[in-house]
This record gives structure tokens, sequence and C-alpha cells, in this order.
């Protein structure tokens, strides 16, 4: 006899070179549960997901529990480095910027034609 499921060729390519299975009956979630039995406040809004499945937990609240680091201070740290690091570049461009002003005076002062000494 002959499979009724047609399987994919071996040339298949791409998206279609694997046949995702249909889920088993027992698979799928039943359609006749409430959501009143799936406890509230799963969700931030205090809903309930259709699956009542509860949502994966913020990553950073992991990472909080597990090391004691907290995201916020870091990030206070980094601004206060940040703010730090702009006052020096600053104290530069005012360096900077004073040089340029006295080599310009400087080319000026040789563009000009000297005066002649005593004749």
């Amino acid at each position: 006899m002959t499979d009724p499921t047609p399987e994919p060729s071996p040339d298949a390519e791409g998206q279609n070179a694997r046949r995702t299975p249909d889920p088993a009956p027992g698979d799928a979630p039943p359609a006749d549960v409430p959501a009143a039995d799936v406890p509230a406040g799963d969700l931030p809004n205090g809903d309930v997901p259709a699956s009542g499945i509860p949502p994966a937990p913020d990553p950073q609240e992991i990472l909080k529990a597990i090391s004691g680091i907290n995201l916020e201070t870091i990030d206070a740290d980094i601004e206060s480095a940040f703010g730090s690091r702009m006052a020096q570049l600053d104290e530069m461009l005012a360096g900077l910027d004073s040089l340029v002003e006295k080599i310009e005076k400087d080319i000026q002062n040789l563009d000009q034609p000297k005066p002649d000494g005593p004749q």
C-alpha cells in the first residue's frame, strides 16, 4: 500500500524542504478551560494570557536576582563617566580654539610688510 501522507521529494529546497507535522489531538490546549481557572495577575495589567502560560520574566530582573547587579546603578555610572569625559573634551576644544586664534594672528603679522628701518 502507499503512504497517505506525501513526503517532499529529495530535491526540495528552502522552506519547503521540511514538512511540519500536524499537532496530535492531545497537543492542542483544551478550548473549554475557562480563564477563571488560571490565576489572575499573570500579566502586568492583571489579564491572563489565553494559553494559561505566564509570560517570560524580565531578563533584567533575572540578572539582578542572580548577580546582585543593578542595571540602573550601572547606567548612572556610565552617565557620570561620560559627563566627565565630555567636560575634558570641552576643555581640550577651548585650548585648541585659543591655539588656532594665536596661529591666525601670527600668520596675519607675517603677511604685513615690515616697516623699513632708519634710512
